[in-house]
C-alpha cells in the first residue's frame, strides 16, 4: 500500500531524521519546507519537512509504530529547496546535528507581515567615472553572469573596489537575480549602507549582530519575502534566505572574522562557495591583501571541488594618487637613545608636525591579550625560533614551543645577543598609549575605537564620525585599520605590531602584513599625500619589509615558500582537534586515546596525512579550563576520508570537552 511519508527534521539534538505520515485529511497543506509540530516521545516537538514521497512503509517501519504529523505551523517560514539542501549539506560538512544546522542558519525566524515597498531597480549607468583599471575589471567579471564562477578582486587601498562592486550590482539587478554582499566587521556597515542607499534608494536590507530582535526579523522578512535585491551585513548574512542569487560579494576577504570560532566553526568562504555553486552565480572576493590561500587559488586548485579562482587587479589608486611613504624606526635604537615610552621619537615630530597643519592623525595599537611574546628587556632581542623564526611562547611546562614548525627548548633567561639575563615579557596596552598622547599633545583632541570604548554599531559610528568631524587623533585597534576613508588622514602610525607579528601562529606573518598594508592604506586618501611610521623591534622581518614598499607579490613570494617547505594551507587541509577540561589528567588520557585511533585509522594514508600532538594549546587555559590540541594536516584529496574516522572518534568523558574545527583559521 502506497503512503505519504515525510521525512522530517526534528528540532531535537539527534543525529537523523524521522519519518512521518502525512494526515489523510487535508495532505495537500503539507509540503517540502514546511514547518510542522509532530509527536515526538512522550511530547511534541516542532520540525521542518525535508521531503514527501508516495511510497511503500519501508521494512524497518511498521503502520502500528508510524506516527502522524499533527498540524502546521504557518508563523514559521516556509523554506526552498535550496536552503533545505543547505541545511543538509552543512550538517554533514560540519558533522553537527541536522537541527544544530537549522539553528545555524535559520535561528528562530518567524513570518511578520509587511508593507509592500517598490522596489526601484536602477539603471547600468555612466554617470560615475571610472578609471580603465574599474572598468576591465567589470567587463571581464560580467562577461562570466548566468554561470557560476570565481574571481579575486586585488585592488590596493583607495582604487575603487566598491564602485566595482555597486556597479556589478546594478548589471546582476538589471538581469532580476539578487547580490549578497558580507563584510568583516559590523563597524563598516554604516558606511556600506549610506554608500549603496545613496546609488540603490531602499532596495537594500541590512542584517547585523547591533540590529533588535524586532530589526533582525523585519529586515530578514524583507529578504524572504523579496522585497530587496541587495542584502548587506558580516558574517552571519550568507545564510540570508536570498532566492536568485547572481552575485555573492565578499569584501576584504582575507579578514579573520569570516571564521565562526564557537560551535559550529564555519568558515564563510566555503559556504559561500557552496552557494554560489548551488545557484550558478558569481562569486567576487575582494581586498588590497589577499589571503594565501586564496591567492594561491588563482594558480592551481587544491581541491577537487572547488572552482580554480580568476585573478582581476586595480593596481592604482583612484585619480593615481600616491600611495603613501612608509618610514620603518628600530625600536632597539629608541631604547639606545633611553626612550623606552610607547611613541618613538620620530612619532611624536610627526604628529606635531601635522596638528599643526590641522591634519588628522591614526594611531594603531593592535593589543591582543594573549599575545604575550618573550622579548630582552635590556636590547629588545625577540626570542625567535632558529628553525623557521617565528617567536617563542612560554608553556608552563617551562619549555619555549614553536608552534609553526613544533620545535621546543628549556626555557632559559639570558638573551642571546646581549648576554643579559633580560629575558621577559612584552606588550603595552592601548590605555597606556592613550594617556602617552594626552600627555604629549594635551589640546589636541584624541578619539579612542576599541572593543571597551565601544561595544555596539552604533557607539563605533559615534566615535567614528566624532574623529572625521572635531577629532584630532584617532587611536584603536584593528577595527581602524580598514574600510574607513577620511580624506584629512594624512599621518598613520604604527605601534606594538610586534605582538602580532609574534602570535605563535603559522599564519602571523601574513596577518602582520596585511595589518599593516590596510591601516597604510588610512593614509593619504584625499589631496595631500600621506605618511606612514610603523615601530618594531623587528625592522628586518620580510612582512615588515614587503608591507613599507606596498609589495603583496614579494610577500606572497616568500611567504608561500615557508608554507611549502612546512606543508601548511594552502598546500595542505588542517583539522585542528581541541580538547578541554578543568583537570588535565582526563583530558589527557582521552588525548592520547584519540591520537591511537587516529594514527591507526590514517595508517594506510601513508604520507598524506601528518598528525602533530597531542600537545598543550598555544593559549594553555581559557576560563581556567586546560586546552591540548591535535593538528592534522592532510592532502586535500583525503579529507573526506579524514572526516568519517573523526566522525567515529571515541566519545570524550562528560568532563572533557571535544571541539572539531574543520578548515582552522587560527591554532591558537
Amino acid at each position: 500500500m502506497l503512503m505519504n511519508l515525510a521525512e522530517i527534521l526534528v528540532f531535537r539534538g539527534v543525529n537523523q531524521l524521522y519519518t512521518y505520515l502525512v494526515p489523510e485529511k487535508n495532505a495537500a497543506l503539507y509540503k517540502t519546507g514546511y514547518h510542522v509540530e509532530v509527536p515526538f516521545g512522550k511530547y511534541t516537538a516542532s520540525g521542518l519537512i525535508i521531503s514527501i514521497n508516495k511510497k511503500k512503509l519501508p521494512a524497518s517501519l511498521s503502520r502500528e509504530n508510524l506516527k502522524t504529523i499533527s498540524k502546521t505551523l504557518p508563523d514559521r517560514p516556509n523554506l526552498g529547496p535550496d536552503i533545505i539542501d543547505l541545511i543538509l549539506w552543512f550538517s554533514s560538512y560540519y558533522q553537527v546535528s541536522p537541527y544544530k544546522s537549522y539553528q545555524t542558519i535559520l535561528g528562530n525566524k518567524k513570518v511578520r507581515k509587511l508593507e509592500n515597498n517598490k522596489i526601484i531597480i536602477p539603471k547600468l549607468t555612466a554617470d560615475y567615472s571610472m578609471t580603465k583599471d574599474q572598468q576591465d575589471v567589470i567587463s571581464t567579471i560580467l562577461n562570466n553572469t548566468g554561470e557560476h564562477q570565481t574571481f579575486l578582486l586585488h585592488g590596493v587601498t583607495s582604487s575603487g573596489k566598491t564602485e566595482v562592486y555597486m556597479q556589478i550590482a546594478t548589471r546582476i539587478i538589471s538581469k532580476n537575480q539578487k547580490v549578497l554582499i558580507l563584510l568583516p566587521e559590523i563597524a563598516l556597515t554604516p558606511q556600506y549602507i549610506k554608500v549603496f542607499s545613496d546609488r540603490f534608494s531602499h532596495n537594500i536590507a541590512i542584517l547585523h549582530s547591533g540590529l533588535t530582535p524586532k530589526e533582525k526579523e523585519i529586515e530578514w522578512n524583507k529578504i524572504y519575502a523579496g522585497q530587496v535585491d541587495i542584502v548587506i551585513g558580516p558574517r552571519s548574512a550568507i545564510f540570508a534566505p536570498v532566492k536568485d542569487i547572481g552575485v555573492i560579494i565578499i569584501d576584504e576577504e582575507h579578514e579573520q572574522t569570516y571564521k565562526q570560532e564557537n560551535n559550529p566553526r564555519y568558515f564563510t568562504h566555503t559556504i559561500a562557495r557552496y552557494r554560489a555553486k548551488t545557484n550558478n552565480s558569481l562569486l567576487i572576493y575582494g581586498s588590497a591583501t589577499p589571503s594565501i590561500d586564496t591567492y594561491s587559488q588563482c594558480f592551481e586548485k587544491h581541491n577537487i571541488n572547488d572552482s580554480q579562482v580568476k585573478l582581476v587587479k586595480l593596481t592604482k589608486r583612484v585619480s593615481n594618487r600616491p600611495m603613501p611613504t612608509v618610514e620603518i624606526v628600530d625600536m632597539k635604537e629608541e631604547i639606545i637613545r633611553k626612550n623606552t615610552g610607547p611613541l618613538s621619537l620620530k612619532l611624536q615630530e610627526a604628529i606635531e608636525s601635522k596638528l599643526r597643519k590641522k591634519e588628522k592623525i591614526i594611531i594603531l595599537l593592535n593589543r591582543r591579550g594573549y599575545a604575550t611574546y618573550v622579548s630582552c628587556q635590556k636590547c629588545g632581542e625577540i626570542l625567535t625560533c632558529p628553525q623557521c623564526n617565528l617567536s617563542y611562547t612560554y608553556h608552563k611546562d617551562k619549555k619555549f614551543r614553536c608552534h609553526r614548525c613544533a620545535t621546543q627548548a628549556p626555557i632559559y633567561h639570558t638573551c642571546p645577543k646581549c648576554n643579559k639575563d633580560t629575558l621577559g615579557f612584552s606588550g603595552t596596552g592601548i590605555q597606556k598609549v592613550e594617556l602617552e598622547l594626552r600627555k604629549f599633545f594635551p589640546d589636541s583632541r584624541i578619539n579612542r575605537l576599541d572593543r571597551d570604548s565601544a561595544k555596539t554599531a552604533k557607539q563605533m559610528e559615534n566615535i567614528l564620525s566624532e574623529f572625521k568631524k572635531d577629532g584630532d587623533i584617532l587611536l584603536g585597534t584593528q577595527l581602524i585599520a580598514k574600510g574607513h576613508h577620511i580624506d584629512e588622514v594624512t599621518l598613520v602610525g604604527v605601534l606594538g605590531i610586534d605582538t602580532t607579528l609574534n602570535i605563535p601562529d603559522f599564519r602571523a606573518p601574513e596577518r602582520t602584513f596585511q595589518l599593516l598594508t590596510q591601516v597604510a592604506g588610512r593614509a593619504g586618501r584625499g589631496e595631500k599625500k600621506g605618511t606612514v611610521i610603523i615601530q618594531t623591534f623587528q625592522p628586518g622581518h620580510y612582512a615588515v619589509q614587503h608591507a613599507s614598499k606596498h609589495d603583496f607579490e614579494s610577500f606572497y613570494k616568500e611567504e608561500i615558500s615557508y608554507r611549502k617547505e612546512l606543508w601548511y594551507p594552502s598546500f595542505s587541509a588542517l583539522i585542528n582537534i581541541i580538547f578541554s577540561a578543568k583537570n588535565e589528567e582526563p583530558l589527557k588520557r582521552f588525548a592520547d586515546s584519540v591520537y591511537e585511533k587516529l594514527e591507526k585509522e590514517t595508517a594506510v594514508l601513508k604520507e598524506k596525512v601528518k598528525i602533530t600532538g597531542p600537545k598543550p594549546a598555544p593559549v594553555e587555559m581559557i576560563q581556567n579550563n586546560y586546552r591540548w590540541n591535535i593538528l592534522l594536516k592532510c592532502e586535500h584529496n583525503v579529507v573526506e576520508k579524514i572526516k568519517k574516522t573523526i566522525k567515529n572518534l571515541p566519545k570524550p568523558p562528560s568532563s572533557v570537552r571535544l571541539i572539531i574545527d574543520f578548515d582552522p583559521k587560527s591554532i591558537l
